[in-house]
């Protein structure tokens, strides 16, 4: 392998290790008041998922790939299968963005409903709310689907090497948030949620010598999150940090890899309420 060749794959690898993830949507980014009856709300978030333990692994499948890619060595078996194990671990669990677009829709009752969608996932969710003065109180519920589309190319081929289809996730979240208004410039909540996360896909690395394999587990999710939004009366500039424990295995090329630890996940953006 030439000299070029190989520190041209070994960037890619590194910026698939680092940059590469199955867009799981963990925001909230909304009030925790629910919409009065006819009430509209528009919002664009954008979503950064940080897990800790993936980063680690990430650093050492990019660092001895590069280490066999630096002297023009073709990866052993067992290297091989270690990398295609770990990237498949960092496409479920790993450093990522996306960016969703949110529409609720107050149903009255104290009820609103909120459609989401954006990167390949598409989900909905149904709340209750209670009001207490200037707080408020919900509990909700969300189902969602992940087709496992990226703004990172990876999902569909990682640079070639890595070959991820038929990548699909089915999430189940159930979720509380608490919060209060500020008048017509601010609101703040503060929330906890637990997701299930099923997923399964094929991966392989043919250029690699690996064959492929049908992967199906899940995921689980427990924690909580803190947001605010500023503006004026109908437009706030939206900003949320969640924080989340994951639990789960992930069984593939003969190796197991724990997708556990903890899960940083910011979120930005902008929302209209009508």
């Amino acid at each position: 392998m030439p000299a070029s060749y190989a520190n041209k794959l070994a960037a890619l690898l590194a910026l698939v290790a680092l940059c590469a993830s199955c867009a799981v949507n963990l925001s909230e980014a909304r009030p925790a008041r629910v919409l009065r009856g006819g009430e509209i709300q528009l919002a664009q978030i954008n979503n950064i998922v940080v897990p800790t333990s993936a980063i680690a692994d990430s650093a050492s499948s990019a660092k001895s790939l590069y280490s066999s890619l630096k002297t023009q060595q073709t990866p052993s078996g067992a290297d091989a299968r270690s990398y295609a194990s770990r990237a498949t671990a960092i496409a479920l669990a790993g450093p990522g963005y996306a960016t969703h677009i949110d529409l609720g829709i107050g149903l009255g009752y104290q009820f609103d409903t909120s459609l989401r969608f954006g990167n390949g996932i598409y989900a909905a969710s149904l709340r209750r709310g209670v009001d207490f003065g200037p707080w408020a109180a919900s509990l909700g519920v969300r189902a969602g689907y992940n087709s496992g589309q990226s703004v990172i190319s990876y999902l569909d081929d990682a640079n070639g090497y890595i070959d991820l289809a038929d990548t699909t996730r089915f999430d189940g979240q159930l979720f509380a948030q608490l919060g209060r208004d500020f008048g017509e410039w601010g609101r703040l909540w503060f929330g906890a949620k637990g997701m299930y996360s099923a997923y399964a896909l094929r991966v392989g690395a043919p250029q690699l010598g690996v064959a492929t394999e049908e992967v199906r587990d899940h995921l689980l999710l427990l924690g909580g999150n803190i947001g605010i939004a500023l503006g004026f009366r109908h437009v706030f500039a939206v900003g949320e940090l969640t924080i989340l424990h994951a639990a789960g295995t992930l069984r593939a090329f003969g190796q197991s890899r724990d997708l556990g630890g903890v899960t940083i996940a910011p979120s930005w953006g902008i929302m209209g309420q009508f």
